[in-house]
Order: structure tokens, then C-alpha cells, then sequence
């Protein structure tokens, strides 16, 4: 299991808290995949398309997991505290080797949902509603990584927490080709939506299934 610190801006957050296991002797039905309850079948169709790789690997904690993760980390909620993401969705290829993958994070974020007011961001922020906002930044590779911050007010915290310490999330993808930057955000905003449900945030958040024209 690792993990690395959610830092001042969503490239830097800190990505982390991996894989679980599942115990072989219990004979029970296996529960999801992250990547199939954040992506569902049409985005992991999508994916071994875009990927053009017939061995493609799915790995990352479910959202069962996600939620106790999550609750451990903002109850109590303390607006300081260091934070970390979930690595919900990983998708690898043999074929196409180690460096080309997807990934699929989400977790309590460190920067506030305000950031962009307050000083000049990174990358290109988008704001979506009221609730949302989406943040493109590329790293010193020149790959593209796909943020968003959703207010998501957990039971039990501060009225301010929605706000001080939103739901962040990020997209990042080596592993297909060809595809445009619209259509990955609109597999985040599906993968959002799912994590969102599985939060049940109290304030209801309204994530749109597409970005903004």
C-alpha cells in the first residue's frame, strides 16, 4: 500500500492509497472493480479500443473501499490535516509496456474549491457549476493530467469542509491514443458521478455527464 501527501495543487495531491486484497478463502461472489463501477462496460470498452492492446489489466480499490477510506480520512475533519487519494482505477497493458497506463484518482483534497480565485493557477481551470470545476495541467513530460473539485459535504463536518476541503479527482492517460482531450474529461465526469453517489454528499453536488461547450 502506498502513499503520497495531497499537495497544493491537483497535480501535485498526492495520487495513493492502492490496492487492497481480497482474502482466497472466502468463497463469495467478487465484488466490482473500481474500474468497472467508476468507468462502466462502455468506458472499459473504450479503453481496449483507444488502447489497441487485447491484455489489457484492471487493477485499484473499489468504491466499497474508496468510502471507508474517504470516512477515515474527514471524520473527524480537521482543515489541516494531510490528505490522500484513492487510486480507484489502474488499466496497464504487457503489450504496451510500463510506460503507458490509465489512471483514476480520487480523495479529500488539500486545496480548497476557491483556489483559482485566489491566485493564478496551473494549467486551465474550467468552472462547470456551482459544485464543479475542471483543471487541465501538464506535467515536465508533457502529459496531460485532468482534475476536478466537486463540493461534497461530508456528515458531521464544518459547514465550511464543502469548500476548505472538496472531492478532487484526476485523469491521467498514457495508455490510448487518438483520443481528444473532451472525450477524457467526459470518462472523469462518469467516474465522478460514480464516486459522488458512492460519497452520498450532503449537499447533493450536480456533476454533468459532459464538459462544458
Amino acid at each position: 500500500m502506498k502513499r503520497r501527501v495531497i499537495a497544493a495543487s491537483f497535480i501535485a495531491t498526492g495520487l495513493a492509497f492502492s490496492v487492497t486484497s481480497c482474502s482466497a478463502d472466502k468463497e463469495q461472489a467478487k465484488p466490482a472493480s473500481g474500474c468497472e463501477e467508476v468507468l462502466g462496460a462502455a468506458g472499459l470498452e473504450w479503453v481496449q479500443e483507444k488502447a489497441q492492446a487485447d491484455d489489457i489489466e484492471r487493477g485499484g480499490v473499489n468504491l466499497d473501499e474508496f468510502q471507508r477510506e474517504y470516512d477515515r480520512q474527514m471524520k473527524p475533519w480537521k482543515p489541516t490535516a494531510q490528505r490522500w487519494e484513492s487510486e480507484v482505477c489502474t488499466i496497464t497493458s504487457t503489450k504496451l509496456g510500463d510506460g503507458k497506463k490509465l489512471t483514476i484518482e480520487f480523495g479529500p483534497s488539500s486545496t480548497p474549491f476557491d483556489f483559482d480565485e485566489r491566485e493564478t493557477p496551473d494549467g486551465v481551470v474550467t468552472p462547470v457549476n456551482a459544485d464543479v470545476k475542471l483543471q487541465q495541467v501538464k506535467d515536465f513530460k508533457d502529459v496531460t493530467h485532468y482534475g476536478v473539485y466537486v463540493k461534497c459535504k461530508v456528515s458531521g463536518t464544518s459547514s465550511r469542509q464543502e469548500i476548505v476541503t472538496p472531492l478532487a479527482g484526476v485523469l491521467t492517460d498514457t495508455l490510448t491514443d487518438g483520443v481528444s482531450d473532451a472525450a477524457r474529461i467526459r470518462h472523469l465526469l462518469r467516474a465522478t458521478q460514480a464516486v459522488v453517489n458512492s460519497l452520498g454528499c450532503e449537499n447533493d453536488p450536480s456533476v454533468p455527464a459532459t464538459p462544458p461547450a
